[in-house]
């Protein structure tokens, strides 16, 4: 059980391993040397989320903006129950579940809404549900998400995406708003399953002329520190990341 939760503060962006491997003669060969980080920050000019974690690795708090928004986690199991407080009044709490895959399988906003998370066997998220009331499915190939969608008006909508060749070395989510009512943060610690296997490039939705580019400034480990999205040519974002290394 251990195992299972501790794999929520280590998969994808929370502590993301990073290894290279060589190819000489048809041959791999892991390198000696490995460098492993956690999420530490996230966000944009106006919100950003700060990160805390237990000694078991777990998420135990979130603060964003230096106390106007905080999350406390009470780990039971798989489940935790979070404490949820907006501008010092506390809010109805929120609920996680884990499934057997380390990844949130079902979630309870703080209005009582819930939703569910399904995943394929490779641990990629492909569908949200709201009360069995689809509201996003997700598309993958090869490790890269390619396309999800929206409900507007019971029709479903497409957004399409293309990828750089850079390997996505810290796990982060460049492509993850927006789907059902999920917050970001939750797929930018690594709790909405895998990331895609490289950065995202250029994204629109089908039928649409107007198109998101991303660019991305990294540390010397080759971790995202920074992604600036365009639209039609004009900056409309500017995300941050702060990583810890904690295999020192």
């Amino acid at each position: 059980m251990k195992k299972v939760l501790y794999a929520i503060a280590m998969l994808s962006a929370v502590a993301v391993a990073f290894t290279a491997c060589k190819k000489d003669g048809g041959d791999q060969k892991e390198e000696e040397n490995k460098i492993v980080k956690r999420l530490a920050m996230c966000g944009d000019e106006w919100d950003k989320y700060a990160f805390t974690y237990g000694e078991d690795g777990k998420l135990t708090n979130i603060n964003r903006n230096e106390g106007e928004r905080t999350w406390d986690f009470t780990w039971n199991g798989k489940t935790a129950t979070v404490k949820y407080v907006k501008e010092g009044e506390e809010q109805s709490p929120l609920s996680i579940t884990l499934g057997d895959n380390g990844f949130i399988s079902t979630f309870t906003d703080t209005w009582g809404d819930v939703r569910n998370l399904s995943y394929d066997k490779d641990g990629y998220l492909i569908k949200v549900d709201k009360s069995g009331d689809v509201k996003c499915n997700a598309v993958w190939e090869a490790g890269d998400l390619v396309k999800w969608s929206r409900f507007s008006d019971g029709a479903e909508q497409f957004k399409i995406q293309t990828f750089l060749a850079d390997e996505n070395v810290a796990g982060i989510f460049p492509d993850a708003t927006d789907k059902a009512g999920i917050d970001r943060w939750m797929f930018e610690v690594g709790m909405c399953g895998k990331p895609s296997k490289h950065l995202l490039d250029q994204a629109a939705w089908d039928g649409s002329e107007s198109v998101a580019t991303h660019e991305y400034e990294k540390d010397a480990d080759g971790f995202v520190t920074k992604v600036t999205k365009y639209y039609d040519g004009e900056v409309d974002q500017v995300y941050e990341y702060q990583w810890e290394v904690i295999n020192k």
